[in-house]
């Protein structure tokens, strides 16, 4: 039946839904509002990066970037609320949405002095015993049932001194509970898979570091993503004499490589979840805990906790760093560390992987295979947690990892990789895992970077991302050479 026979209460009841359906649209738009700030240090008036920005009593928040600056979208219901600024060894700062909203602002924090002189050492072992009994008490502190993370991924590629390639993604996280249930091996074995032929790999992973393992009980899928790849306008690995006037299109490994495993993988650095290395009573008598220092957060007072081997040529106990203790919960605020000299020289991790040579390539270089060797040299890890009705859950984790290549027929390179989670809230109630179809399957061989999804660019006008001025400077400067950001977004699909 045509639209003009139809009954006219047909059409005007049709004509209703669809003007109420824009109307909702309508009415969706203008129910969001935006916060765009910068925070610093008070007395300084420097920046300060990576500030926890959370809606009080909600765990709805970003944090700010590089720069201090960051970017809150919310719906109208919080118009009313207040947002908590904390950083360690500041006074929280309590401001007004209504006093942000639609207006440029700058936020001052006040530092707190702290005298180490208060703390009386009374226990051989004290700090030690101090991150010990953190872990007793993670049950208390930490989930003990799923709850789905609604997170913000970002990754960034540089090959010697270019950055090459970023992608992020609006992801979600189904995350089991800090329960020690984690099963290594059978979590390694399902994420060491490997779904590509040996032969004709278009992209090859970087190694990842071993204890980049998802928990095989959590999953991830890709809500929104975007891509940009600018390097082929880079000459940063010049090809041998005897190869210039061949089509090399198969050989550009600088072009193929890809960080694996997408957002979740990074999760592997929860150690609180995992109670590994020195979270591990059983293993990290291997450490030396001393204390670096004394601050607050929240307003509430925090031990700052370094540790190092205490047998440097000890390759079991590889990492030296620090850890963020809240004294009256023992909750674990935040941890950061990275391989020691020795671990770094005993590392052998690395990805090899044997390509067939194009016919015109083999009569010049009579080599009918070529191999491609990608060793990973170093990393450094930073993870934070933010608390919310009681209990900590993950807010940030970063990874930078460093890597040597070496090949036939190529001049060797280095490469380094950027990796971030932010966790932008915690749903503690709707906690069902995600359907089959829509889980972005972890393992090292699947890239975000090669996911099929295309660009979306009115859902990234009101997401909570890392305010893109956080990639000023070098890297902005190279991944924009040729091209903007948003015209990469728009035709890397």
């Amino acid at each position: 039946m045509k639209p003009q026979n139809l009954p006219h209460f047909i059409v005007s009841f049709f004509l209703f839904i669809v003007m109420g359906i824009t109307t909702i649209h309508a009415q969706k738009k203008k129910l969001t509002h935006t916060i765009v700030a910068t925070v610093f240090d008070k007395s300084e008036k420097t920046p300060l990066p990576f500030t926890n920005v959370i809606i009080e009593d909600t765990s709805i928040g970003t944090i700010t970037n590089e720069e201090g600056i960051f970017e809150l979208t919310f719906s109208e219901q919080y118009l009313k609320s207040r947002i908590v600024f904390s950083f360690v060894g500041y006074e929280n700062k309590y401001v007004s949405i209504k006093k942000l909203v639609n207006s440029s602002n700058k936020i001052f924090l006040k530092s707190i002095s702290t005298s180490l002189d208060e703390i009386v050492v009374t226990a051989k072992n004290k700090y030690k015993e101090m991150i010990n009994e953190a872990i007793t008490l993670i049950p208390k502190n930490y989930a003990q049932q799923p709850v789905i993370l609604e997170t913000y991924y970002r990754e960034l590629t540089k090959i010697n001194n270019n950055y090459t390639k970023f992608s992020d993604a609006a992801s979600q996280i189904y995350y089991s509970a800090y329960d020690a249930n984690f099963d290594y091996l059978l979590s390694n074995t399902n994420y060491r898979q490997f779904n590509r032929l040996e032969f004709n790999i278009n992209q090859v992973p970087f190694p990842d570091p071993k204890e980049f393992v998802a928990d095989m009980r959590d999953k991830a899928r890709i809500i929104a993503l975007r891509k940009s790849d600018n390097l082929q306008d880079y000459k940063i690995m010049e090809q041998s004499e005897n190869l210039k006037s061949i089509d090399t299109t198969n050989l550009k490994w600088l072009e193929n490589n890809e960080i694996g495993g997408g957002p979740l993988r990074l999760t592997g650095a929860d150690k609180v979840k995992r109670q590994e290395d020195f979270f591990d009573p059983k293993t990290n008598h291997k450490y030396k805990f001393t204390l670096y220092g004394k601050s607050t957060y929240n307003d509430k007072l925090v031990y700052i906790i370094a540790f190092k081997p205490k047998d440097s040529s000890d390759i079991e106990a590889p990492y030296v760093g620090e850890i963020t203790i809240e004294k009256e919960s023992k909750g674990i605020i935040s941890y950061n560390y990275k391989l020691t000299k020795k671990a770094r020289k005993k590392l052998n991790q690395r990805f090899a992987a044997q390509l067939r040579t194009p016919e015109v390539v083999e009569k010049e270089s009579k080599k009918a295979f070529i191999t491609r060797i990608t060793s990973l040299k170093g990393y450094k890890v930073s993870v934070s947690f933010s608390v919310f009705q009681g209990k900590w859950y993950l807010k940030r984790i970063k990874a930078i990892n460093s890597y040597d290549n070496k090949g036939d027929l190529f001049d060797s390179y280095k490469a380094t990789t950027e990796s971030e989670l932010i966790i932008n809230s915690v749903d503690t109630q709707n906690t069902l895992s995600f359907p089959k179809e829509n889980i972005f399957k972890n393992n090292f061989s699947n890239a975000l970077f090669t996911y099929p999804l295309p660009y979306n660019g009115e859902f990234w006008k009101n997401y909570n991302a890392l305010i893109p001025t956080s990639l000023l400077g070098k890297a902005l400067e190279d991944l924009e050479a040729k091209e903007s950001l948003e015209s990469q977004f728009q035709n890397k699909n």
